[in-house]
């Protein structure tokens, strides 16, 4: 029978051209990613904030320039506004809402923090069918309803403003969610309003 005799050395070279020959080296492993380290957490703004530091946030609120923004109608200093309607905040003795509710102070904070959220219009609206127990009553006062110019914190440069001091506390490690603006908003205002009152302020 014919046989077919092949060097060794050519069986060697077919053997590395098939890749018989040595393996390949593995290929190095990915270096390994840095994790970030975890940001810190924000602090609830409801625990964060003094209440030496709400007046101040209250006050730049108040302070917005605008078209019926608080400060537009009431005045800088909370009296002498542009409307001459509007309530002198500087003396709480002759609010609507001393007069309605006959001083009771913690009925009269809460009015006027649901008027400052939703401003006058709702107010009017919903406000005693809301609150039941409010004990508000108009024929008390030299009014029947609040000014539906009256915007609160709803006015759109003040949610404006809003929305940059929650972006200055969340760089303080602040948190002051999107949901909580017009809360926040509303309590900072009356409080810097409380800040500004005269002797009439009940107690």
């Amino acid at each position: 029978m014919f046989k077919l005799h092949v060097p060794i050395a050519a069986t060697c070279f077919l053997l590395a051209a098939c890749g018989g020959g040595e393996e390949a080296p593995p290929a190095p492993a990915p270096a390994p990613v840095a994790s970030k380290p975890d940001a810190p957490a924000l602090k609830p703004w409801k625990e964060a904030i003094s209440d030496a530091d709400i007046v101040k946030h209250g006050e730049r609120i108040f302070l917005t320039k605008g078209s019926n923004t608080c400060n537009d109608c009431h005045g800088k200093d909370g009296k002498k506004g542009r409307l001459e309607q509007a309530a002198d905040l500087t003396n709480p003795a002759a609010w609507d809402a001393t007069k309605a509710v006959d001083g009771d102070r913690a009925k009269i904070d809460k009015a006027l923090i649901y008027l400052i959220s939703n401003g006058g219009k709702r107010f009017n609206e919903s406000y005693v069918q809301d609150n039941p127990d409010a004990g508000w009553d108009w024929s008390k006062t030299d009014g029947t309803s609040y000014d539906i110019q009256m915007f609160g914190v709803t006015q759109s440069s003040t949610m404006g403003e809003l929305k940059k001091i929650r972006k200055d506390l969340k760089k303080s490690g602040i948190d002051l969610p999107k949901d909580d603006l017009v809360e926040f908003g509303a309590k900072a205002v009356y409080q810097y309003v409380r800040s500004i009152s005269e002797s009439g302020d009940p107690k």
